[in-house]
């Protein structure tokens, strides 16, 4: 059995696959305990015809990735760093739900809320940063968006369809704004070029020149961020 990462979007996910010559088809499993994807498939599968299984594979690989997830509470006097300003988060008995004051940088926790709550908060701030940074993007190519979602995934950071709607992990702000800008453009120029060939990276590099830094930024410290 061979042993690689997958990349599923910024994402790397590891992936163990073999041929086995009882297969009649490509199949896919998420091992629990290896913590990894485990493909077979039929002797003289082509590559291409892998490539495209995984890719239809996509939104099952993210609910299994979504499952096995951990999610860290938030707690008072914790600091977060949101969009590149750093919040602490108090307790304040009269809220009854959470809000980020701006004036003081702090995140306001009622004394008992919902963890739903909480992400509300999180995808306004989301909206207000990232939505115009697909907007940008898609301006400099002559293209726009026909939606543009925030979602609470922990898999991905984002996703762009054939239908050329966009979704963006709210979670990005959580990274410093030039790494969340690179997602967004990231997805964007794949309504030009829904796959990762040379010429998708090139437009990438001429909207984003710093893309590889962010991308390596992304790779060592999102898995930490997927966890809030």
């Amino acid at each position: 059995m061979t042993f690689i990462n997958f990349s599923f979007g910024d994402n790397d996910v590891p992936l163990k696959y073999k041929s086995n010559a009882r297969a009649r088809r490509l199949s896919l499993r998420f091992s629990l305990k290896e913590s990894a994807l485990i493909l077979t498939f039929p002797p003289r599968t082509s590559s291409s015809q892998i490539q495209n299984f995984l890719k239809r594979c996509e939104p099952w690989i993210e609910k299994q990735l979504e499952k096995v997830s951990h999610t860290q509470p938030i707690l008072e006097g914790q600091e977060l760093i949101l969009h590149g300003t750093t919040v602490e988060c108090i307790t304040d008995p009269l809220r009854k739900k959470p809000v980020l004051c701006h004036v003081t940088n702090t995140l306001r926790l009622p004394s008992k809320y919902k963890q739903k709550d909480l992400y509300d908060v999180f995808k306004k701030i989301a909206a207000d940063y990232l939505i115009p940074y697909v907007e940008h993007a898609a301006h400099q190519i002559g293209l726009s968006a026909k939606k543009i979602t925030l979602k609470d995934t922990k898999s991905r950071w984002g996703s762009c369809s054939g239908q050329k709607a966009i979704s963006l992990s709210w979670r990005l702000i959580l990274a410093p704004p030039e790494v969340a800008q690179y997602v967004c453009i990231h997805e964007v120029v794949h309504l030009l070029h829904m796959n990762h060939s040379k010429s998708f990276w090139e437009v990438v590099a001429e909207l984003c020149p710093a893309y590889q830094s962010h991308r390596k930024w992304l790779k060592l410290n999102g898995p930490r961020l997927m966890q809030i």
